[in-house]
């Protein structure tokens, strides 16, 4: 007697593979998606968090340094006195004599400026 040895998946079983394996694909995109943008925002408000903090440190080292307490003054690079190093993924520009500067979060182009009056970081 001869025994047939079948083996493998018949036509039926691959398709409900390729259908479940799309069905979990169609739901874990998006959710993907999603958390790259939240992941995008986060850095956005770490950095803008940091610079502020760093601008305020700035003040309070010359208020202890010279009674009084200001903010990095005009020049080529205002926030390069607070900055150590421009953060991966943004830019900066800094114009000489302006009251100025823009840092710019290159993923979105979501630009921030830093008024040298004020010491304030801005959302533009």
């Amino acid at each position: 007697m001869k025994t047939t040895n079948n083996k493998g998946f018949t036509l039926i079983e691959l398709i409900m593979v390729i259908v479940i394996l799309g069905i979990l694909s169609a739901v874990a995109v998006p959710k993907f998606f999603s958390m790259t943008t939240q992941a995008h925002e986060k850095n956005k408000q770490a950095v803008v968090g940091n610079v502020k903090s760093g601008l305020q440190l700035f003040a309070a080292n010359k208020l202890v340094k010279t009674g009084t307490r200001s903010f990095p003054a005009h020049g080529t690079s205002m926030l390069d006195s607070v900055l150590d190093e421009i953060p991966e993924g943004w830019s900066y520009s800094g114009v000489n004599g302006a009251n100025s500067d823009t840092l710019t979060y290159d993923a979105d182009a979501t630009a921030y400026e830093y008024d040298v009056t004020t010491g304030t970081l801005t959302e533009i």
